[in-house]
């Protein structure tokens, strides 16, 4: 029986939140972890707006990393001065939930263009792409975590899995997930394209996330607001 009612840890609940203040009482670092494009070209594209096939999926994560596009070479691709011009662009697919004030429809639509002709999966918003949870299954190996919680968006439905699963072909709605021992939390928020992985010291100093994720280290400024209107 599930008796885990109220969340361990929650994704911070506003925008302007500063990630390394939310989390400073369970963690001393937070890695923003975007979730790669995918380079599938066997298949059509998915309509824009609609979620990656389950079959792309189950391929991509049968072809790993050479299924993948990273941020930065989208960036360079078209022409963007940095990954944060590319979570802007991101911003205005999916839901589209991006308010006016901080959207950029010309990048967008660039970004668009650029996938359309070259066959690339934009990656869908709210979970982890087949490749993230590859990467993810080898970060929880280093770190020694056979088995952690996962848990739907806000934390809700929590329930042990074996972090091997991460290697299946399927791909696992689990935007929530984090180690027993409290010392690790992987979150990704309903709109977002990427994800936050916190630390604590301990679990840094035997796996540093920038060695199996692309992303980078949120200083004392970053929250969801950059590449949104912080474009630094």
């Amino acid at each position: 029986m599930n008796t885990m009612i109220k969340p361990i840890f929650s994704y911070p609940d506003h925008d302007e939140n500063l990630y390394l203040s939310w989390f400073k009482d369970s963690f001393s670092s937070v890695f923003v972890a975007t979730n790669p494009f995918l380079n599938i070209p066997d298949f059509p594209l998915n309509p824009q707006g609609e979620w990656i096939p389950d079959e792309v999926n189950s391929v991509a994560k049968q072809r790993g990393a050479d299924a993948g596009i990273s941020w930065q070479k989208i960036s360079m691709l078209c022409g963007f001065p940095s990954i944060a011009y590319v979570n802007r662009a991101l911003g205005l697919t999916g839901s589209k939930r991006l308010s006016d004030k901080f959207s950029c429809p010309a990048d967008t639509a660039t970004m668009l263009k650029l996938c359309r002709e070259q066959n690339i999966f934009i990656p869908d918003e709210g979970f982890l792409s087949p490749l993230s949870e590859l990467s993810l299954a080898s970060f929880l190996k280093e770190l020694e975590h056979d088995e952690v919680i996962v848990a739907d968006h806000f934390g809700t439905s929590p329930r042990p899995m074996k972090s091997e699963k991460f290697l299946k072909p399927e791909v696992f709605p689990t935007p929530e997930i984090y180690a027993q021992d409290k010392s690790i939390y992987v979150s990704i928020y309903t709109d977002y394209h990427y994800f936050l992985v916190c630390q604590t010291d301990a679990s840094r100093s035997k796996a540093n996330p920038a060695n199996y994720f692309d992303g980078f280290f949120a200083n004392e400024n970053t929250n969801d607001l950059w590449g949104v209107s912080d474009l630094s």
